[in-house]
């Protein structure tokens, strides 16, 4: 998937973003530069892992070791790897699902895995696009299969979709509310639908992870990414999470944006 035919589709590539681009590109650039096979590979091999706007967690831990960090402590125990490579939207939920419920008090109570959750809302059309080779869920669609889980695990909650349509100085206070509301304990959690490209720095593609912390004083956010094969959870700034959200696609012009679900009967503070 290039940035020319790129859908939000929240479809995180099987192949590592730096490889796969190049492959796809390797003909034009061999027609037009002439640029020999071993120069693409060469420029994958010595790619960062992360780009310049995303900061692995195991280089900064600063804000989870001096604040609560309520968000991160509640999923830590069930992060998760999407099982397929467009299964993120399934990770998430999951993740998202446990957190809230909690840690089950008996040995004969389930935790929440991909398939349960799968199979608990039982939307043939979800199981389809998270299939392996999938197309993934939009978020439009996402945010519908979100209620839809939290109703099959019976949870008493509200579903707020947040989706921003510009970059503007107002949309990026609300945004910042919204995070710094999310970040005073464990009662909500938020889930991210956003550009990976835009924060990892690899090839462009619609993604789905959890919110895992908010740093209020540096305006960085940890993305808890369940593409597992290649990430770990890293932070990026509030400014290009929400350009990430934003990033304009082929098939929606409007962007994405974040799901917010908050348990009732729990007030953040």
């Amino acid at each position: 998937m290039t940035p020319l035919t790129k859908t939000l589709a929240m479809k995180t590539p099987t192949m590592k973003a730096p490889f796969r681009s190049a492959l796809l590109a390797l003909c034009a650039f061999a027609l037009l530069a002439g640029q020999p096979v071993a120069a693409q590979d060469a420029q994958s091999e010595t790619k960062p892992k992360f780009g310049p706007d995303a900061v692995p967690m195991t280089q900064d831990r600063e804000h989870l070791r001096k604040s609560g960090a309520p968000d991160f402590w509640a999923m830590m125990p069930y992060y998760t790897a999407q099982q397929t490579g467009s299964a993120c939207s399934v990770a998430s939920v999951a993740m998202m699902i446990n957190a809230l419920r909690g840690l089950p008090p008996l040995s004969s109570n389930r935790l929440v895995t991909q398939t349960r959750v799968l199979n608990e809302v039982d939307d043939d059309g979800w199981k389809a696009a998270t299939a392996e080779n999938g197309d993934g869920v939009s978020f439009a669609d996402f945010a519908g299969l979100v209620q839809k889980s939290v109703d099959a695990f019976g949870l008493d909650a509200t579903v707020e979709v947040f989706r921003p349509k510009d970059t503007s100085p107002e949309t990026l206070g609300e945004l910042r509310r919204i995070l710094d509301e999310n970040e005073r304990d464990d009662s909500d959690i938020i889930l991210l639908a956003y550009d990976q490209g835009t924060l990892t720095g690899d090839a462009t593609v619609g993604h789905i992870a959890p919110l895992g912390a908010y740093d209020a004083e540096t305006h960085r956010v940890l993305v808890m990414d369940v593409d597992r094969l290649w990430y770990v959870p890293y932070w990026s700034s509030d400014e290009k999470l929400l350009e990430a959200m934003v990033k304009p696609d082929r098939s929606d012009p409007t962007g994405s944006g974040l799901i917010h679900v908050r348990l009732k009967g729990r007030t953040a503070g």
